[in-house]
């Protein structure tokens, strides 16, 4: 592809209509800040988004214009903030989360608004739990899209949209690069955050110092700290359901129940994504060194956004000058 097609100065020619798919993957979404502020510095910015689960999240609040918000409160987390996020005391039905909070926080970013009526053309993915039809979000409420797409069975209870019961769209399409098509787009931009699982490249693992800062983002120098946080939170509870946090922070090598639902939804989406790649693929693939971060580290949003500029213009080099 050359890379000139997309200059405003060549005379009588326009310029193609840019899509971008980002991808699913948890925490590591935030790498798609990074991608999209990198297009923009370059002058591609896309004319249509596709978003599945985090790709959704991100996708809807940049096609609302509100990325500059997100990255703020990306950049500022903690893990007591993330925790808030999803720390939503109450019975499980068919997952472990209902959601408020994440709604609240989404309607406080992008308000009470439709995805027909947002600036910048975007869909969102989603899975109908009964069925197993993809289900692409085109109209209605912004938030409930997002919140749909989001909904990784099992952590999140199912959305209800138009009748359906919908969940994470990474079941079905983790990289919606023929729904970009399907809106128009002429050349896609696809964002992969699962790659890599397999093997370690020069980003893919933390080095010691890397290690032991991780360890202070998620609670300072002493754990019992946000332990203590937590009991706080639950008093009066049944508070079984922080082992598995306990686990995660003290490095204990049984995985916890957020381990083994990330990791097992990740080894099947990397397969599903190969595959509707060599189906449909992309006329750009990024894949931001990602696999390092864990399903629920949003606290390392910084790095990752970092990687994901540095991966989109290590991309965009690719393309003929």
């Amino acid at each position: 592809m050359d890379k000139g097609m997309f200059s405003p100065e060549r005379k009588g020619e326009r310029r193609p209509k840019i899509g971008i798919a980002l991808g699913s993957g948890g925490a590591r979404g935030m790498a798609h800040i990074g991608i999209l502020r990198a297009l923009e510095e370059t002058g591609l910015e896309p004319d249509i988004v596709a978003g599945t689960s985090i790709g959704a999240l991100v996708g809807g609040i940049y096609s609302a214009g509100k990325i500059d918000e997100l990255t703020e409160i990306a950049l500022g987390l903690d893990w007591k903030k993330a925790a808030r996020y999803f720390m939503e005391v109450s019975f499980p039905r068919s997952g472990l989360i209902e959601g408020a909070r994440i709604n609240e926080f989404l309607s406080e970013m992008v308000g009470n608004r439709n995805i027909e009526d947002l600036p910048r053309a975007f869909r969102a993915v989603a899975t109908d739990i009964m069925s197993g039809r993809e289900e692409v979000l085109c109209s209605g409420g912004l938030v409930d899209a997002i919140r749909a797409s989001i909904s990784i069975p099992g952590i999140f209870t199912p959305a209800k949209v138009n009748d359906a019961f919908l969940v994470d769209g990474g079941l079905v399409n983790p990289v919606p690069v023929n729904v970009c098509r399907e809106m128009g787009a002429e050349f896609v931009i696809a964002v992969d955050l699962n790659n890599g699982r397999g093997g370690a490249g020069e980003h893919d693992t933390l080095p010691q110092g890397k290690e032991n800062q991780k360890r202070r983002l998620i609670a300072g120098v002493d754990t019992s700290e946000m332990f203590a946080w937590l009991e706080r939170r639950t008093a009066g509870f049944d508070a079984s359901f922080l082992e598995p946090v306990k686990q995660w922070m003290t490095r204990d090598p049984v995985p916890g129940i957020f381990d083994v639902l990330g990791s097992s939804l990740r080894i099947m989406e990397e397969q599903i994504t190969e595959t509707r790649l060599r189906i449909d693929p992309p006329d750009l693939l990024i894949r931001p060194a990602v696999a390092h971060i864990g399903f629920m580290e949003f606290f390392l949003a910084g790095e990752m956004i970092s990687e994901g500029c540095r991966a989109a213009k290590e991309a965009l080099g690719r393309l003929k000058v």
